[in-house]
C-alpha cells in the first residue's frame, strides 16, 4: 500500500484487544466471517499468534509482527492460540500505479554543507513524502523494535476525550508509526521476497501433494536454503507450515460444511485420515468430529 504522507493521517479507533484460543467469534458467538471496512487497519501483536485470511491468502501473524490491512480488502480472522493486540483504524490517501523509482525518488533529501556543520536544505526542490507499507511486516525484519514499541506506548498515554490537541497527537504518532514501518521495510532482503513467492505457491496449491522437495524443484532451491527460511523467518518448518495451513481450511469446512470428514481430510491435501484425525487432535486439542459438534454442526 502507498501513502502520501504529505496529507493528512486521520485514526479513527485505536485500542488493545485479547483474543481466547479458538477461532475469532463475532457479537453473535459466531465464528467471524469475512468481511471489509472503510478505513485501513493496522494489527501489532505483542503476545501469542494468529491466523488472518487477507483476499486469498493466510497470513500466520506473531509476536511482534505489524499486519496491514487497506481499506474495502476482504478479510477474515481465523484461529489463534490466544494473542493480545494493538488495533488502528486510520484514513489516508493512498496512491495506485505508483512505481518504485517515485518512491525512491521520494526519500531523497539534500544536504548543504557548511564550514560549521551542515544545513538540510530542500528549498526550490520538488518534495514528496511517498512510503510504501507492506501486508505483513515480520518481527525479525523490525530491526527498530523498541523505537517501534515506544510509538504505541506513547500513544496509549493520551487522552483523546481531554481535548482536540491530544487527539491531533495520536494522528501524528500513528503517522510515525508508519514511518518506521515502512523504513524497515526497506531491510527486505532478496530471501524473504523468495519466501513470499514460495508461501503463494503453498496457499495456492496446499490442497495438491505439496512436499518440501517438490517446493525446491519448482523453484531451483535446495530443501536445506528452504528449510532455512522456514525457521529463521517464521519460527517452523515448511511441512508444519503446510500442515498447519491445511488444518485451517479444514476447521472451515468442518464449521460451514456438509462434508464428512474424510471427505474434508482428502479436500485439504490429507490422503490419510488416521493422520489427518491425530495432527488436529495435536493442534486443537480435540478430534474433527469435536470440533464440529462443538460448533453446533450436528454432521458427521
Amino acid at each position: 500500500m502507498i501513502v502520501d504522507l504529505d496529507k493528512p493521517v486521520n485514526i479513527k479507533m485505536f485500542g488493545k484487544v485479547t483474543q481466547q484460543n479458538g477461532f475469532w467469534i463475532d457479537q453473535k458467538n459466531q465464528p467471524q466471517d469475512r468481511q471489509s471496512i472503510s478505513s485501513n487497519l493496522l494489527l501489532y501483536v505483542t503476545s501469542g499468534s494468529f491466523n488472518m485470511r487477507i483476499d486469498n491468502e493466510i497470513y500466520n501473524v506473531v509476536e511482534g509482527d505489524v499486519l496491514v490491512i487497506p481499506a474495502k480488502t476482504v478479510y477474515q480472522p481465523m484461529e489463534t492460540d490466544g494473542c493480545s493486540y494493538y488495533f488502528v483504524h486510520f484514513s489516508a490517501t493512498v496512491l495506485e500505479h505508483t512505481s518504485p523509482s517515485t518512491i525512491d525518488q521520494s526519500l531523497l533529501r539534500y544536504q548543504d554543507a557548511t564550514d560549521t556543520g551542515y544545513a538540510y536544505n530542500y528549498y526550490g526542490k520538488q518534495y514528496t513524502s511517498i512510503i510504501s507499507l507492506p501486508i505483513h511486516a515480520k518481527q525479525n525484519t523490525i530491526n527498530t523494535y523498541y523505537p517501534f514499541h515506544n510509538v504505541i506506548e506513547r500513544a496509549t498515554k493520551l487522552n483523546i476525550w481531554r481535548n482536540n490537541y491530544e487527539k491531533l497527537l495520536l494522528d501524528n504518532i500513528i503517522r510515525e508509526l508508519l514511518i518506521l514501518i515502512s523504513t524497515e521495510l526497506a531491510t527486505y532482503k532478496t530471501s524473504n521476497n523468495t519466501l513470499q513467492k514460495i508461501l503463494h505457491y503453498i496457499n495456492k496449491n496446499y490442497a495438491t501433494p505439496i512436499t518440501l522437495t517438490s517446493i525446491a524443484e519448482v523453484f531451483g532451491f535446495s530443501t536445506s536454503y528452504i528449510t532455512k527460511l522456514f525457521h529463521n523467518f517464521l519460527g517452523k518448518g515448511t511441512v508444519d507450515y503446510i500442515n498447519d495451513l491445511r488444518l485451517s481450511y479444514a476447521c472451515e469446512y468442518l464449521i460451514s460444511s456438509t462434508h464428512a470428514i474424510g471427505e474434508i481430510s482428502n479436500k485439504v491435501g490429507f490422503s490419510n485420515q488416521y493422520y489427518f484425525n491425530r495432527l488436529f487432535k495435536r493442534k486443537y486439542g480435540v478430534t474433527p468430529k469435536e470440533f464440529r459438534k462443538s460448533n453446533d454442526i450436528n454432521y458427521t
